[in-house]
């Protein structure tokens, strides 16, 4: 079987993208045929490259690579690929259609507002009222690994220098992204649950150095602690997230594997934050930390995601 690793891209998690290519090129290299391609944004190249190609394993972080774009072109050339479908990538890839599907479903998810490539002043200045006093976190609706994101303590939009730390925060934004989510902090525990095929991996608890899982955190060896599988969550707590996770994997149209991400509130109470459809695969990423943890190999775990995208 000729498997070409499909990494690289064009979106701001290019770097990452290229460390998990080379990571799943460097584990089945001995097993596999394959080869790698680093995309660069054109499709034409890229089709003649993997025409002959039985199966593409696609390890593209952001962007095309994420957003269903990628999975689209896949598909209407009749190329096989790992992960997730057109709609459920679209659906995952934006936070702020991943979370209304989760409210209308009545799966907890902090308050948020959402702003679509322009903000109204006006609007803005009476609907960031419902975050007075709170801690928020500003970010990108469609981009991942905490690109653009900022967080504010103890908002108060009359307070002139919480007003200009929400300006520059947005402003952050704008430099990835023209949609811009505010969200309410849920003050607590970072967890994150994967999913593979239907198995259900063991609970991660990130604990990061910084006061939040930023970009540094998740990318630089020795700057988080992971606690797999997770303590202190009884059994009662322990299924109603893998509950709740499985459900979100369905509701979204999730195949193959993903990466449900909460945060567990002071009180027990797991809010629903993101999906990682491609989520990543190098030495520090959380996915084969969670395989790991149930004897499953990196080597193993990729050759399983072949296995599930070959049916």
């Amino acid at each position: 079987m000729r498997i070409c690793i499909l990494y690289g891209g064009v979106s701001k998690e290019r770097k990452v993208s290229i460390a998990s290519g080379k990571s799943i090129m460097d584990a089945l290299r001995k097993d596999e045929k394959i080869f790698g391609y680093d995309f660069d944004g054109n499709y034409n190249n890229l089709l003649s490259a993997i025409n002959d190609a039985d199966l593409v394993f696609n390890a593209l972080h952001g962007g095309d690579g994420e957003d269903g774009t990628m999975q689209k072109f896949l598909t209407n050339n009749n190329i096989r690929f790992t992960g997730s479908n057109y709609n459920a990538s679209r659906n995952a890839m934006d936070k702020h259609a991943a979370k209304t599907l989760c409210l209308e479903s009545k799966i907890l998810t902090p308050n948020w507002l959402y702003y679509k490539k322009n903000i109204g002043l006006v609007s803005l200045e009476v609907e960031i009222l419902r975050f007075y006093n709170k801690d928020i976190v500003i970010k990108p609706s469609d981009e991942g690994s905490s690109i653009g994101l900022s967080i504010i303590e103890n908002f108060d939009s009359k307070n002139k220098h919480k007003r200009k730390m929400l300006d520059e925060s947005i402003s952050k934004c704008y430099k990835v992204s023209r949609n811009v989510l505010i969200e309410e902090y849920i003050d607590g525990r970072e967890l994150t649950v994967g999913i593979l095929g239907n198995k259900i991996l063991p609970i991660v608890e990130i604990v990061p150095n910084n006061n939040y899982y930023d970009y540094e955190c998740k990318y630089t060896k020795g700057m988080s602690s992971y606690i797999v599988p997770a303590k202190n969550i009884s059994k009662t707590l322990e299924s109603d997230i893998y509950n709740k996770a499985m459900q979100i994997y369905d509701l979204m149209g999730c195949r193959h594997y993903a990466r449900i991400d909460f945060r567990l509130s002071k009180d027990n109470y797991p809010y629903f934050l993101e999906v990682n459809t491609l989520p990543g695969f190098t030495d520090t990423s959380l996915f084969p930390m969670a395989a790991k943890a149930l004897g499953i190999s990196y080597k193993n775990l990729l050759l399983k995601i072949i296995e599930l995208a070959k049916k």
